[in-house]
This record gives C-alpha cells, structure tokens and sequence, in this order.
C-alpha cells in the first residue's frame, strides 16, 4: 500500500508541474489581451487608413486584443494582407489563421526581435509595419501605426 501510495503521490507531483510550466508558459498574446479580435475596423490616419483586427466589446481598448491559431474573421484577413504586402508573406487572404498565418507572424516576432508565440497581440501590432492603403482601397506604403 505504502508503494502505491507513493507511486500516485509521484504522478500527482509529475502532473502539477506539468500544468504548472504549461500555466507558467501561456502565450504572450494572449496574457496581455483579454478578448480575441473579431472583426476589422478602419483606423483613419491622415490621407490613408489602415485595416486593423479589432474587438467590439464594450469594456476594452477596441484595438487591445489577439488573434491566433484557428481564428477566422475579417480581423484576420485584415493580418494577412499587411503580412504580405509589407513583409511579403505570400499568404492566401482568406481570413483563416492556419499554420501558414502562425509560421508568418512567427517569422516577423523574430525580424522584429520581440517575443516570438505566433499568435497575434498588443506587442506584434505596435511593433510591426501596417499596410496604409488610399481612399480607394489600394495599399500605398507600408509603416507602423505611429509613423
């Protein structure tokens, strides 16, 4: 009895570090942004605007949210046109954040040496270029949000 005893003892101390580090490890994303975006809004800047992911909760920053595996709304669409036009991604603009929509924000988390958990967030949109695109649509340059 005391050997089994001490043999479930060791499995419930091996299961609480391992929920502990994966506790520990929760993606940056979303630590820091309560809600998922889930749909796209125009952000006005002068001459040009820029198609950012965006929430519509009513008790938070509108912008202040995170996109990641599996989400698929026009917050993402909004994502991967700027990956490809200003970090030339190469990704189909459907709106579906698959593993190709994960591998590209991986890449630009480590180009822009922030930290790197493939998942869209607060940190990835200030640090990263957006697509400023004219009245018409068509994207014109490409620079990050206070720029």
């Amino acid at each position: 009895m005391k050997k089994r005893s001490a043999s479930i003892l060791s499995v419930g101390v091996l299961l609480a570090g391992l929920l502990g580090g994966a506790i520990a490890t929760a993606s940056s994303a979303a630590a820091v942004a309560n809600y998922e975006c889930n749909t796209s809004k125009k952000f006005v800047k002068g001459s040009y605007y820029i198609a950012l992911p965006h929430q519509n909760y009513a008790d938070a920053d509108p912008y202040w949210c995170y996109l990641k595996y599996g989400s698929d709304n026009s917050g993402v669409t909004a994502l991967q046109f700027s990956l490809n036009k200003c970090y030339g991604a190469g990704l189909v603009v459907d709106g579906a954040y698959g593993s190709a929509t994960r591998d590209a924000v991986v890449s630009v988390q480590k180009r822009l040496g922030i930290g790197v958990d493939g998942e869209y967030g607060p940190e990835t949109r200030s640090a990263m270029n957006w697509s400023h695109r004219n009245s018409s649509g068509a994207h014109v340059r490409c620079a990050k949000l206070s720029a």
